[in-house]
Parts: C-alpha cells; structure tokens; sequence
C-alpha cells in the first residue's frame, strides 16, 4: 500500500473545519511574526504581506478564498508557510494540527459536481473510528487565474559584484499607521487641508483644491490605498496633502504625516511575489524591522482614473492645456519646489538639492576642529562635512535638546553637505521669487548664501517671508576647505545604519 504524508491545519475551530496539505510543499508552520501589512488594490482574499526573516511573503486568508462566513482570525492565528511553483506564500489557520502518513485507500476525491469550477478541495481523508474528515487542499489551484503567479528566477538571481548601484529616491509617508513611499518624480509638493473646498466632496473624494488656476481632486489615503471609504472628521496636526501626478493627471492625497526623502539602492528592494499586484513595486528595509511599501502611483490609481480625470478637467481651458500642464509637473517635486525648515526662523532650499533627509544619532567631531563644519557623518561609506547652520547663521543655540539630528543632505556636482537644522515644516511650491533686499547685520557675512526670499503661505493663511539657502555659495564660499584636516581614522570608520526619520515640526 502507497502513503501519503499530510500537514494538517485548523481552518475554523468553531466548526472543526479541518484542512490537510501535502508535507512536502509545507515548508514551516509559525506565529505570526510583526505586523501583516494590507496591500494596496490587491485580490480580495490577500491579507496582506508579512517581512519573514529576510523576505517578504504574501499573507492569504483561505476563508475569504473558500467563501467561508466568518473571516476573522484570532490572536492565537499560526501561518503554514507553503511553495508553489518555487514561490512562498503564507496561509491564515485557527490552529496547526499534526502530520499523519496517510493510506491511499483513505483519499476519497471529491466529485466536481459538488464543487466550484476550481475545485480548490481535490479529496478527503475520513479517519474512521474517531469520525474525523480532513479536507485536503490543492494548493495548484489557489490562485483562480495561473497568471498571478510567475517565475522569480530572473529577480532571485546573484548579484554581479561588479555592477555599479543604481539609486531612487522616494518621498515617505504615514497613512494608517503604515509607511509608504512614492517616487520623487510623482510627487509635486505638499499642501494644507485648509486648503480643500469640501463642496466637491462626494463618493470617495474628500474635495478639491484650487493649485495656481488648477482644480485638484483630493482623496485620502484609506480610499486610495485600502479601498475603504470612511469618513473624516477629524485630523491630525501633521496631516497635509500630497500632490502627486502621473503621465495622465495631477490629484491630491490626504495623508497622516510626511516622513522624509529617502535614498534607496535599487538592489536592495524586495520585489514582490505577485505578478498581478502592480501597484506596488517592492518594499524596502532602511533599518531591521522597518518596512516601506514602495508604490507604483500610475498603478495604484488605475481604478479610479475615471473619477479624477473628470473632476481635474474643471476649469480646463481645453485638452491640449490638460496634457502641457501635465507635461510641465513631471519634474514636479525639483522644478520651483522648496525644502521650509527651521532654526529658530523659517528657511528655504531648492528641493533640487536635497539628496536625501535623515537624522543622525551621533556626529562625529574632527580633533581639534572648531566652527560650523567642524563635524562629519559616514553616509554609507562617504565622509559628509555637517554644517551646524545655527552657528553657520549666528542664531543661539537650541535648548531644546533632542537625541537624534536632523540633516538636510544637499549635494552640489561631486560635494555633498548635511545641513544640521531643528525641525522640518513641509514641501512647498511657489514660481515666483524674489531678490534679497536687505539683511540683519548679523547675516551680511553670509548674504552671498541668502541672495533669494519667497512668500511662504502657512496652515493659518499667513504670509511669510522666508530666504532661500543658496547652496552652492556655501559649499564653494564658505565650507573648509583643507580636507587634510578630517583623519584617515574617520575616513576608514565602515558605514553604519541610518536610523532615518523625518518629523516635522
């Protein structure tokens, strides 16, 4: 007689639904382990992903994939790690059950008639005297389409040490306690809800605001990227809009709170094991336990392009000026962008020079260096000359002391700074700007780096005059020079992790 090894599993404890899966394709059987992070526009019976040690796997729910009633699961949930097609995937149980060797003679299949077209259930086991049936679950018919599913080979396969780094950068954000991140082209700036005219609120849009002539529709975030429509009454203080566009359209996104402007190797993004799920581009780790959906934003709003379409043709003087205003916000988050920043006062910097935005743990100070720059980081293996811009700008010293620094990295051609500041205040958009007519005293030894103000307008619609930080000025006019001064001890010291995070103010 022939056996059969079976990994049997608890589907639903309250109806002692029992579910068996050949051994061989289970590959461990675990807790759940952090968070199970929802997938934006995914398949219905998708819980979502879950980081497993250095991998990210897809969480599906087999109650909602066999049309069960109740498809709630438990704290006390276990996950059957299961390969198909040399891909893994995560499975929701109740509970894990055993592995039992099993006679052929006890398989009995199911007759097609009784099942759906996928006949997802192949066979069933009866034990006999203890009057238990295990219903056995073919895992080749999982997925009702085969095209969800692809061969990663081409992604999985070793890295050629030779091969130079390729580099992205995304803008991150909160939404619902999660992290995402969008490409920097994608991102236009960062507005304040005050900003939205909530007549043109209905169904999932939250209104739309009026940007230099443009009506924009805006959505939150929980309806773009959960598929749920709820309501907001209430928001937090870091709450803002992200303006985003596409090749097709410009539209806003309510969301929790910027994060920050993160630099990521492109090596190092986990792609995604679902063919099917191209909202989302992969996921990366910053630092060990830290997980950023990165979204593919043309994707993400392919269901709703419709609806966003229509309400951003308001106001449109014609097509030809839809599609040139389009064209124009491609480079959205560079072109006339600004970094506003504070040290005491407001500040600005061309978004086109930030590299990046992070903080710092520890500086490293250079022996018997003083001043502005006499300190460096290790970002990832180059040593960065810090400028204090309090002392840069003769502004006292911050009493409010913090654990962590925040660093604006800015790069002129080959030279890359940080600069040290106390708060990040938002991303903002202005055309128009204007010379520096005069300066404190204290400023005129570094007016060749404030040659340029804006008119910053802030959450309670008042209009500030901020100056502009001119960065090459600084890196060519001001910075030490004399780079014999930093030590080969700093310069050998091995990158470290960056703890990176953007609060604002």
């Amino acid at each position: 007689m022939a056996e059969q090894l079976f990994a049997s599993f608890i589907l639903d404890g309250d109806h002692e639904l029992e579910l068996a899966i050949e051994a061989a394709s289970v590959i461990e059987a675990t807790p759940i382990s952090g968070n199970i992070q929802p997938l934006p526009a995914s398949v219905p019976f998708l819980e979502g992903i879950m980081h497993l040690r250095d991998t990210v796997i897809p969480i599906l729910n087999l109650k909602k994939r066999l049309g069960l009633q109740n498809t709630g699961y438990g704290k006390d949930a276990k996950i059957a790690v299961v390969a198909i097609r040399d891909q893994s995937f995560g499975l929701l149980f109740d509970d894990i059950r055993e592995v039992l060797r099993i006679d052929d003679t006890l398989l009995r299949p199911v007759q097609p008639a009784l099942q759906s077209a996928d006949c997802i259930i192949s066979d069933l086991i009866t034990l006999g005297k203890k009057q238990r049936t295990l219903e056995v679950l073919n895992l080749q018919r999982l997925f009702p389409e085969n095209s969800l599913l692809f061969s990663q080979s081409a992604s999985t396969s070793q890295t050629d040490p030779t091969r130079s780094h390729t580099y992205s950068r995304y803008v991150v954000f909160s939404a619902d306690g999660r992290e995402y991140g969008i490409p920097v082209e994608n991102s236009r700036e960062i507005t304040f809800l005050t900003d939205i005219d909530e007549a043109f609120k209905t169904g999932c849009l939250e209104g739309a605001l009026q940007l230099r002539g443009r009506t924009v529709p805006v959505m939150h975030a929980t309806s773009l990227l959960r598929n749920i429509t709820a309501e907001h009454d209430v928001y937090g203080e870091l709450c803002r809009v992200l303006i985003m566009a596409t090749d097709s359209m410009i539209f806003g996104m309510i969301i929790d709170e910027i994060r920050e402007i993160l630099t990521v190797a492109d090596d190092t993004i986990l792609p995604m094991p679902l063919q099917g799920e191209l909202s989302v581009a992969g996921i990366c780790e910053p630092v060990q336990g830290r997980n950023i959906m990165l979204l593919n934003v043309e994707h993400l709003i392919a269901s709703q392009k419709e609806l966003l379409n229509s309400m951003s043709r308001i106001n449109s003087d014609g097509e030809e000026e839809e599609k040139a205003v389009v064209i124009r916000s491609r480079h959205l988050i560079t072109k006339n962008c600004y970094l506003i920043f504070s040290i005491g006062r407001k500040f600005a910097i061309e978004l086109q020079d930030v590299q990046e935005i992070i903080e710092q743990d520890k500086l490293m100070t250079i022996p018997a260096a003083t001043g502005f720059d006499s300190e460096v980081i290790n970002l990832r293996g180059q040593i960065v000359p810090v400028i204090n811009l309090r002392q840069f700008y003769e502004y006292p010293e911050n009493d409010q002391k913090t654990t962590a620094v925040k660093l604006i990295i800015c790069q002129d051609g080959d030279q890359v700074i940080g600069l040290q500041v106390d708060t990040i205040v938002t991303i903002y958009k202005q055309e128009q700007f204007y010379a520096t007519p005069s300066l404190n005293q204290h400023l005129q030894s570094k007016k060749d780096t404030l040659d340029r103000l804006i008119e910053f307008v802030n959450e309670e619609s008042m209009t500030e005059h901020v100056l502009v930080v001119n960065v090459r000025n600084m890196i060519n006019n001001h910075l030490r020079q004399d780079s014999s001064i930093i030590p080969q001890s700093l310069q050998d010291v091995p990158a470290a992790t960056q703890n990176a995070s953007w609060s604002e103010n």
